[in-house]
């Protein structure tokens, strides 16, 4: 659909709407989960990389003295520290937008799609139209509202503006 065909004043944002309890739920939920496998996983990913180092390092070891070793091991727990502090910022961050998202509510938009993509990683990404030829939303949502949804549908959006969380996405009547 091209943009210059877009009725600017049929885009009605609605911000700051009260959570519900259940959203309030969700985002403990989702609290409480974020950090639940990242120990593991982390340790895992160490163990491969040593691994790995010990197989290149394999015909070197018979010339190692036991401060060699030692320092093989600071090193593995240098990189675990250094990817779980990486971690930590990433939770922090993610605990600071939902906080700022319980504080300011959620918002409700009526728009018209104007694009949609996938990335790399598998995220599907659908651009909603702003209240202005310059304003555009862009927010990751599940794969089947990806294939539901074409460009140029009229649908209200409800979703959390700081952590970019659709709620809900439905066609306009």
């Amino acid at each position: 659909m091209a943009e210059n065909s877009i009725d600017y004043s049929q885009i009605k944002l609605q911000e700051n709407i009260p959570l519900t309890e259940e959203e309030r739920n969700t985002i403990a939920v989702q609290k409480q989960d974020f950090f639940k496998h990242v120990p593991g996983v982390l340790l895992l990913v160490i163990i491969l990389m040593v691994l790995m180092a010990c197989y290149l390092l394999k015909d070197e070891f018979h010339d190692f003295k036991y401060y060699h070793y030692l320092l093989f091991l600071g090193i593995a727990l240098m990189l675990y520290a250094f990817f779980y502090g990486i971690m930590h910022l990433v939770y922090f961050y993610s605990v600071k937008n939902w906080e700022k998202d319980i504080q300011n509510g959620k918002n409700k938009l009526t728009s018209i799609i104007i694009s949609r993509h996938k990335t790399e990683n598998d995220e599907y990404i659908i651009t909603f139209s702003g209240r202005n030829r310059k304003e555009k939303i862009r927010l990751p949502v599940s794969k089947d509202d990806y294939l539901g949804y074409n460009v140029g549908t009229k649908v209200v959006v409800v979703y959390l503006k700081y952590s970019k969380t659709v709620i809900s996405l439905d066609h306009t009547h």
